[in-house]
């Protein structure tokens, strides 16, 4: 994998490769952004670059921070067995606990001198002694360690730790460098175009669309499941898992998700339909952040085919339970 991946955010790439080929490398970097905009892929391209033990980070050179992709350093990512690599990424319900933090950071010390790297991701799940844990590292940040903090929602965060990194903000990727990256997928370029204006930009949930729509056997198949009435709720969970795969708290989570996207992808034309389809999204937004947190599975899914049937919205948020946060 190359730089050159990182479709889209031209001006992001240029400035961390000016940065590390000059050495100068934060010792936290806050990569904030929507969902399906790209944050992971280039907190994965930056972990490489800054493992690989041929990269040019620190040598003055000019131009493109790619790995080689056949050093000792290299293969081991690529195996995802490298002891320089610590992830961070909450456990079911739970958020990100403290001693995982300090468990990472145990890890951590037994390599000190090389350079080491910990991504954390969503940062905005940080249990709050986690994050106070953090904000001390970062206040004295071990020589070495590099921190990439991943983030749908920084608001969330502790300003105290925004500060001490450097962010990284990315927004939706324009329609050429949209195209390219759907490209690399099966999908013909007129589809491309509508799930570009039906995600606004964002191609990771763009081809999660796709997928949902190839899953439940076409665009109409989907349609239906967005405004018909559900039997069963946990029905909902074959937009986001094939055949066979794990229901599990991640996978309802990415179904609620893609629900939202597909309201929003097939909203009408019309005034009052779009506003319904906008509330609708955010309905669902809400339900997906509590099953997230530590909200019941079965009750996101039951509120969830609650949001896709319903034609009163204020009726609707009445019967909603305020555990969910809709109210």
């Amino acid at each position: 994998m190359s730089f050159d991946e990182v479709l889209g955010h031209e001006a992001i790439r240029q400035c961390l490769s000016r940065a590390f080929g000059r050495d100068r490398i934060s010792h936290a970097y806050l990569l904030a952004g929507s969902e399906g905009i790209g944050k992971g892929l280039l907190a994965r391209q930056l972990t490489e670059t800054l493992l690989c033990s041929r990269s040019p980070v620190g040598t003055g050179v000019a131009g493109v921070m790619n790995p080689c992709g056949e050093c000792s350093s290299c293969q081991a990512l690529a195996s995802g067995n490298h002891a320089a690599l610590q992830s961070l990424s909450p456990v079911e319900s739970r958020g990100i606990e403290v001693a995982a933090l300090r468990e990472m950071m145990r890890s951590l010390s037994l390599r000190s001198g090389d350079r080491r790297v910990v991504v954390i991701d969503p940062a905005e799940r940080l249990a709050e002694p986690a994050a106070n844990a953090l904000l001390k590292i970062l206040e004295e940040p071990p020589a070495g360690v590099v921190f990439l903090l991943i983030s749908h929602r920084p608001a969330q965060l502790l300003s105290t730790i925004i500060s001490r990194c450097q962010r990284v903000n990315m927004g939706p990727l324009l329609l050429e460098p949209f195209l390219q990256v759907l490209a690399t997928h099966p999908i013909d370029e007129s589809t491309c175009r509508w799930l570009f204006a039906a995600v606004g930009g964002r191609p990771g949930a763009a081809i999660g669309l796709h997928q949902a729509m190839e899953r439940c056997g076409g665009e109409e198949a989907l349609r239906q499941i967005l405004h018909s009435p559900i039997r069963d709720p946990r029905d909902l969970v074959a937009v986001a898992m094939d055949e066979g795969g794990k229901s599990d708290r991640q996978t309802v989570r990415a179904t609620i998700r893609i629900l939202a996207d597909a309201i929003w992808a097939y909203r009408p034309a019309d005034g009052p339909g779009r506003w319904q389809a906008a509330e609708k999204a955010t309905l669902l937004s809400h339900v997906a952040r509590h099953v997230e947190r530590s909200g019941s599975v079965d009750l996101g899914l039951e509120a969830t085919a609650m949001v896709l049937s319903a034609s009163d919205l204020g009726a609707l948020r009445m019967r909603l339970p305020r555990s969910l946060g809709v109210a």
